[in-house]
C-alpha cells in the first residue's frame, strides 16, 4: 500500500471530522433550545453526506477521481468557511459551551476512529494510543449525550455532569487556532494544490 493512499484516507478523515464537527454542534444547538440556523445545519449535513459518498468508493478503489478531488476540494473549502463562524462570541452560555465541547468530542472520537480504520484497511501499524483512546471518547460523549438529553427535556442535569465543560471548553479553546491550520494539512493531504 503506497503512503499516498494511506495520506489521503487521513485527509478525507480529517476532513469528515470537522464536518462531524459542525453537525454535532448544529444538531446540540437545535436540541438544547438554542438560536441555530437552519441553512446551516442543511448545508452541513449535505457535505457531510457529500464527503460520506466518496469515503467508501475510495476505501474500494484506494485512488481518487480527478471529479472526486475537485469535489472533495470544494467540500473542503465550503467547511473551512463554516468553520470561521463555528467558535461565537464571547461569554457564551453553558449550552453553547456544551455545543462547542460536545461537538469537539465527537470529531475528535471520529478521527480516532478513522486512523484505527485506516490502520486496519490498509495494513498499517498505528500507536497503541489510538485504542486506548476510545474508552476516553466513549464515556465523555456518553456524558454529553446525557447533558443534552436531559437540557432537551427541560431538565436540570445533576452538577457533576456540568463541572467538566468548563474546563474541557477552555482546552477547545486553546487549540482553535490550529484549526484553520488544519485545512492547510487537508489541502496537502488531498493535493488540492
Amino acid at each position: 500500500m503506497t503512503n499516498k493512499v494511506t495520506t489521503q484516507y487521513n485527509g478525507m478523515i480529517l476532513l469528515t471530522g470537522y464536518l462531524q464537527r459542525l453537525f454535532v454542534a448544529e444538531t446540540i444547538y437545535r436540541r438544547v433550545g438554542e438560536t441555530y440556523e437552519q441553512e446551516r445545519y442543511d448545508k452541513v449535513k449535505a457535505l457531510l453526506d457529500e464527503a460520506y459518498t466518496i469515503l467508501p468508493v475510495f476505501e474500494e478503489t484506494h485512488t481518487l477521481t480527478a471529479a472526486q478531488k475537485i469535489q472533495l476540494q470544494l467540500i473542503a473549502h465550503q467547511t473551512e468557511e463554516l468553520m470561521k463562524t463555528y467558535f461565537k462570541q464571547m461569554p457564551l452560555s453553558f449550552n453553547q459551551k456544551l455545543a462547542i465541547v460536545g461537538s469537539s468530542l465527537y470529531a475528535e472520537q471520529h478521527v480516532n476512529a478513522g486512523i484505527i480504520r485506516l490502520g486496519k484497511m490498509f495494513n498499517v501499524e498505528i500507536n497503541k494510543d489510538f485504542h486506548q483512546r476510545t474508552k476516553f471518547y466513549e464515556e465523555r460523549t456518553k456524558m454529553i449525550d446525557y447533558l443534552v438529553f436531559v437540557l432537551h427535556h427541560e431538565e436540570q442535569p445533576e452538577e457533576q455532569f456540568k463541572k467538566p465543560i468548563d474546563p474541557w471548553f477552555n482546552d477547545v479553546i486553546k487549540n482553535k487556532d490550529f484549526v484553520l491550520e488544519d485545512f492547510k494539512q487537508i489541502a496537502e493531504m488531498l493535493e488540492f494544490n
